[in-house]
């Protein structure tokens, strides 16, 4: 073809488009009004997504307003409803199950090989009723996950993050005023059962170091809302609660909470995008966290008791009101900076790397300074008594490098692994084997260690297990904040995760329910998918996936029901004993034995009940059914030794005390006995 020839096709092609869009071009007047209502529409869904926050902070809080779900009746009554509400939404169509991510079928499937390892310890465990309560935990997370792994195409992680914010900053706030106002709020039994827990803030989560990790898992998600919402008011706001909760961990001398608030603010500074913005917010909020810790300072009283002082109601009132003023006046100053702050505006990058490198220059110097050999012969050492008794407490606590006897408890786990290294000595058996061979005279339930409980307890498949779940949530958040869509939502959900992962590793996170959740809730964020599929799932198998975690729902309710009704029954039992009723009393502890045959407590309260009644041979043959079940508790050999001393059998009642005092020989209780082998 000649170039003539082809310049005359290319100009008659021309000719041609022209001719046709002269053909379509009144259309724009009609099809301009047309992107008005998806927009609308768009908005209108943006603005429900934002209201189930609500819902959210809301479950949150009531389970950590309930002494944190520690409880068996309030965790497992958590479980029930959770699990019951998966079910209905799957029933009824209100949720599909869509193709999982690779990181959250992993997550998911490591969480239910952990439920089943769990529940098959029952075999081996010295109590299946323990083992029972560990397994009902392990899928109340599981439930947890799935609920939002379901949801999150319908709920943006926005509302997700913005919802546990919003629950804990209310939790810190009930805190401050059963401290900054005694009597607000009732009492619990807490300061009665452990004295030493009477200064240190513990209301409502009923325990300092978790009321204080609580605190600190709240700074990814606030900073997250500083830096990236639309509103400067907005953004201003999410800094108001940071100085309170920094009063929060303060009078809960948690340090375990200010590792976790370190935690989360250098994962999350390190992975949003935006850093700039996130570095003004944590001057802002830094500032005025020093302002609240200044003036608790300056209250002795009020901050470390004792809080019967006629001084604390005035040091509270004043105390209240100067830390609001701090919380507000961070949320006026980073609000004012960022609406006055040019769009655009970007540092030299030089400034940066020299912060990073100020920063990284003074984390060396600091650690250098603090002497770590001198600091870890202290946290090695036995817990120091006269630290418990001094007036100072709490500030002393703090800057101390005292393990309060962690270094034994987990030594303690490891031993029992090395015992049985294979499968452990059972879920929920770590209690029983520290009171057998544990080397300090205190009471211990939990290795408080997330991962040496489980290596002692369920022995490396269950680390294996608990560690996949933990590692595989952090690498998928990393990667999707920094090559997905969710930058700033993947970064906040990961620094909770790695938050809770530092703070699960020294202390009992694991068992204080409210803690778990909110890691659990960050884990589905960081490896769930983002959008919900336009198209049904590809895979055939999809309705039958959905059909056997219907299934696994109905299950997990009867499991967690199961506990539940057991331990209803039984405090039932002790309330009716208390109130002189003991008929009642025994035809509950009846009604807990027929729902769990294999358990221990409810012939344990049954034989409490008739000794109390009097019928000493009843009660003799109902402790042997308790000891049958569970021959490793040391309680229930000294009431078999109470019984038989009742009914006058003096050699038998003295072989049930010794058997109590070789399951726990360094209680008082047995100092006056004779070394094993010598009475």
């Amino acid at each position: 073809m000649s170039v003539s020839s082809a310049r005359r096709r290319l100009s008659h092609n021309d000719c041609h488009l022209r001719r046709q869009a002269s053909l379509i071009r009144p259309l724009p007047s009609v099809t301009a009004s047309v992107p008005a209502r998806p927009h609308s529409v768009v908005r209108a869904r943006t603005d429900v997504a934002a209201l189930a926050a609500l819902p959210v902070a809301a479950a949150l809080f009531v389970v950590a307003y309930d002494g944190g779900g520690y409880a068996l009746t309030s965790r497992a009554s958590f479980g029930v409803a959770l699990w019951w509400l998966l079910f209905l939404l799957l029933a009824f169509g209100l949720v599909r199950f869509s193709a999982l991510s690779r990181p959250a079928l992993a997550v998911g499937a490591s969480l239910a090989l952990l439920a089943a390892l769990t529940l098959a310890s029952t075999a081996w465990a010295p109590s299946a009723e323990t083992a029972l309560v560990e397994f009902n935990r392990v899928t109340l997370y599981l439930g947890t996950f799935l609920l939002v792994i379901l949801l999150r195409p319908l709920i943006r992680a926005a509302a997700w993050l913005d919802g546990i914010a919003l629950a804990i900053s209310a939790v810190c706030a009930v805190a401050l005023v059963s401290r900054f106002f005694p009597g607000t709020f009732g009492l619990r039994r807490l300061p009665e059962i452990l004295p030493s827990s009477l200064n240190r803030l513990s209301f409502p989560v009923d325990y300092w170091n978790g009321l204080g990790i609580l605190a600190g898992l709240a700074a990814a998600p606030l900073l997250r809302l500083a830096v990236n919402a639309a509103s400067p008011v907005v953004r201003g706001l999410a800094l108001v609660p940071i100085p309170a909760l920094a009063a929060t961990v303060m009078l809960t001398s948690s340090r375990g909470g200010i590792l976790a608030a370190v935690a989360a603010v250098v994962v999350f500074m390190a992975l949003t995008r935006r850093r700039w913005p996130g570095f003004g917010a944590v001057v802002v909020a830094g500032a005025g966290s020093l302002a609240a810790i200044a003036v608790l300072l300056r209250r002795d009283e009020l901050v470390s008791g004792p809080l019967g002082d006629p001084a604390v109601p005035g040091q509270g009132r004043s105390a209240a009101v100067l830390i609001a003023l701090a919380c507000v006046a961070c949320g006026l100053v980073y609000g004012a900076a960022v609406s006055m702050m040019p769009t655009g505006l970007r540092p030299p990058r030089a400034l940066g790397w020299a912060l990073t490198a100020a920063a990284v220059v003074a984390t060396v110097v600091g650690a250098i300074a603090a002497d770590p050999v001198t600091r870890f012969d202290e946290f090695k050492s036995a817990p120091d008594v006269a630290l418990l008794r001094d007036p100072d407490f709490i500030r002393l606590h703090l800057v101390s490098g005292n393990g309060n006897g962690r270094w034994q408890i987990w030594s303690s786990a490891v031993d029992a692994f090395q015992h049985e290294p294979l499968h452990g000595i059972g879920a929920g058996s770590f209690e029983r084997w520290w009171a057998a061979h544990g080397s300090l005279a205190m009471f211990v339930r939990d290795a408080h260690s997330l991962y040496l409980e489980m290596l002692a307890e369920l022995g490396l498949p269950g680390l294996l297990l608990i560690g996949t779940v933990l590692l595989v949530g952090i690498v998928a958040g990393i990667r999707r904040a920094l090559l997905g869509g969710d930058h700033d939502c993947a970064a906040a959900a990961t620094a909770v995760v790695v938050a809770f992962a530092f703070a699960a590793g020294v202390d009992w996170m694991w068992e204080l329910t409210i803690v778990s959740l909110v890691a659990v809730i960050a884990l589905a964020l960081a490896t769930g998918r983002t959008t919900e599929p336009s198209r049904p799932p590809a895979y055939r198998g999809a309705l039958a996936v959905t059909a056997v975690i219907a299934a696994i729902a109905l299950a997990a309710v009867a499991g967690q029901g199961i506990a539940l009704l057991t331990t209803v029954n039984v405090e039932d039992s002790r309330d009716a004993v208390v109130r002189g009723d003991l008929v009642a009393a025994l035809r509950a502890a009846d009604a807990a034995s027929r729902i769990q045959p294999w358990a221990a407590s409810p012939y344990a309260q049954r034989a409490l009940v008739e000794e109390q009644a009097l019928a000493f041979r009843r009660a003799r043959g109902s402790i042997e059914r308790a000891i049958d079940r569970d021959d490793t508790d040391w309680r229930l050999w000294l009431i078999r030794a109470r019984i038989e001393t009742e009914l006058g059998k003096a050699d038998a009642a003295r072989r049930s005390l010794l058997r109590a005092a070789a399951l726990n020989p360094r209680s008082p209780l047995f100092s006056d006995l004779p070394p094993a082998g010598q009475e």
